[in-house]
């Protein structure tokens, strides 16, 4: 792992597949943590610097949007990436508001967003 890159935290409500993304993702050469819910996400922001958050969830759950802000509160140093369904309408007008970086639609590639992970990882963050 390139050792510039920091960690990573995931948000998907299925534990499994939090876990599951993780380790390809650390396959990959990021180190990354997963967690199950939103107080849980941000209890993990607030306890250790992530250089990105992936948020897997559903655009048309309002709950989901006010996790992102929070997180984005939170964490407002750390790429923020959101994998979900593309609801009708722009998925990217709901998103942007909340401070999404890049959206991801279901079905997505793990080599997608590790390359996204990657081109983030050589930026700075904008102000």
């Amino acid at each position: 792992m390139n050792a510039s890159v920091q960690p990573t935290l995931i948000l998907d409500a299925n534990p499994a597949n939090g876990q599951q993304l993780a380790e390809q993702l650390g396959h990959a050469g990021f180190a990354s943590d997963a967690a199950s819910t939103c107080l849980a996400a941000i209890a993990a922001v607030r306890d250790k610097h992530y250089g990105a958050m992936i948020v897997i969830g559903d655009l048309l759950d309002s709950g989901t949007l006010s996790c992102i802000s929070d997180l984005r509160t939170q964490a407002p140093g750390a790429w923020l990436i959101v994998v979900a369904l593309a609801p009708p309408g722009s998925a990217r007008e709901l998103t942007w508001p909340h401070g999404v970086d890049a959206l991801l639609t279901l079905p997505y590639s793990v080599q997608n967003l590790a390359s996204r992970l990657s081109a983030f990882a050589q930026r700075s963050r904008p102000s």
